[in-house]
């Protein structure tokens, strides 16, 4: 018993939102993550040409960039087959 009142608070705070928006919210920083991620992979790739390594920089530069932009490239794709109104949206950058 003790074990539900501790959950409780938690339970109304998802209560309050759907199961929409909370996916939304979760795929946000799961995006989020991907981006920062592909950044990172795209600035050691800098670093891996500038040492000399070209064939491992250009690999991570353009895996960085897939990572990086996979919400812009799905966005697109599910707009090419006629599935544009997802439920996430990529949204502006603030």
């Amino acid at each position: 018993m003790a074990g539900a009142v501790r959950f409780a608070p938690l339970l109304a705070q998802a209560a309050n939102a759907g199961l929409v928006d909370g996916a939304s919210r979760a795929m946000g920083i799961v995006m989020l993550i991907g981006f920062i991620f592909g950044t990172i992979c795209v600035v050691g790739g800098g670093f891996a040409i500038r040492r000399g390594d070209t064939d491992a920089g250009k690999l991570s530069i353009i895996g960085g960039l897939i990572i990086a932009g996979a919400p812009a490239i799905v966005r697109s794709l599910f707009t090419a087959f006629g599935i544009g109104a997802s439920t996430v949206d990529i949204g502006a950058f603030q």
